[in-house]
C-alpha cells in the first residue's frame, strides 16, 4: 500500500511516497527541476521524515520530466552579501548531510541534466543510476562561484582530485559515459530501462537485511573523513563576494552575455 507523507510546502514542488520498504522523493518543478529555497526546504522536511523510519530501507531521488534532474540553484535567490552567501552554503550542507546521512540506501535516478546543485544532490546519493544522455557538470566557475554546498569535498571523495579538478576548475559539463569511465555515476542505462532498472535495484536492496544495509553503510562513511572541509567551503564561497566577479558573473547569466571577470 502507498503511503504519501506530507513535506513542508513548496508549492507542490517536492513530494514523498513510501510504498513497502521504498521511499520516493520526487522534485516537479519543471522545466529544469531549479532548487529553489523553498525546494530545498521542502527536500529538507522529506530528509527529517525519513530519518527515523525503521520500515524504509531504500530511498529512490528523482525529478520529473526528461530534460533536468535539476540543474541547481535559482540565481535570483542568490544572497547580496558575504554573510548572506555563507549562511546560503551552510543551509545547502545541511540539507545535503541530512540526505548522504539517512540510515537507508539512497539511490539518485537521472535523467537529462544533473547541474551544479543538482549533480550536488545527485553526489549526496549512494548510488546513482542515470539514463544515456545525461549530463553532468559544476558549472559555478564560470559565474565566479564555487560548489561549495559539499560537491568539492564530495568530488574528492568519490573521484578523487585529479578528477575533481577537471570539473571544478573547467566549469564544463561531461557526458553520462564519461561520468561512467570516472565513478561519478554507479550505472549507465538505455533510457527506456532506466525506470525499470532503478526499481529493480531498489527491490532487491530493499529485500536485504535492514541491519546489515544500515551498519554497511554506516562504516562506509566513517571511512571517508570530512573534519572541516564544510567550513573551508563556505568560508571560501563566502569570500568570492569581496570580489567584482561573482556579482559580475551572476549578472551576466541573468542577462545571458558572457561575463566580464577581472583579469
Amino acid at each position: 500500500m502507498a503511503e504519501t507523507i506530507d513535506v513542508e510546502a513548496a508549492h507542490g514542488a517536492v513530494s514523498l511516497e513510501v510504498t513497502d520498504a521504498v521511499a520516493r522523493i520526487r522534485v516537479t518543478n519543471p522545466p529544469l527541476n531549479i532548487l529553489t529555497i523553498a525546494v530545498r526546504r521542502a527536500l529538507f522536511g522529506a530528509a527529517r521524515a525519513l530519518e527515523s523510519r525503521d520500515d524504509i530501507r531504500v530511498v529512490v531521488v528523482e525529478a520529473d520530466g526528461g530534460r533536468a534532474f535539476s540543474v541547481g540553484s535559482d540565481i535570483r535567490e542568490f544572497p547580496e552579501d558575504e554573510l548572506g552567501g555563507v549562511a546560503k552554503i551552510r543551509f545547502e550542507q545541511y540539507l545535503l548531510d541530512s540526505i548522504a546521512r539517512l540510515p537507508q540506501v539512497v539511490i539518485a535516478k537521472v535523467r537529462g541534466l544533473a547541474l551544479g546543485g543538482g549533480a550536488e544532490l545527485m553526489l549526496a546519493c549512494d548510488i546513482r543510476v542515470a539514463a544515456h544522455g545525461a549530463q553532468f557538470g559544476f558549472p559555478e566557475i564560470r559565474l565566479g562561484a564555487l560548489p561549495a554546498a559539499g560537491g568539492i569535498k564530495r568530488l574528492v571523495q568519490e573521484i578523487g582530485p585529479v578528477r575533481a579538478r577537471e570539473l571544478i576548475f573547467s566549469g564544463r559539463p561531461i557526458s553520462g559515459t564519461r561520468a561512467f569511465d570516472i565513478g561519478l555515476i554507479t550505472e549507465l542505462v538505455d533510457e527506456a530501462e532506466l525506470d525499470a532498472r532503478v526499481e529493480a535495484l531498489a527491490a532487491d536492496l530493499a529485500s536485504l537485511p535492514r541491519s546489515a544495509l544500515r551498519l554497511a553503510k554506516k562504516c562506509i562513511a566513517a571511512g571517508t573523513p570530512t573534519t572541516g572541509i564544510d567550513t573551508m567551503e563556505a568560508e571560501a564561497f563566502g569570500a568570492l563576494y569581496r570580489s567584482a566577479d561573482l556579482s559580475e558573473g551572476l549578472a551576466a547569466f541573468v542577462e545571458k552575455r558572457t561575463p566580464r571577470f577581472n583579469r
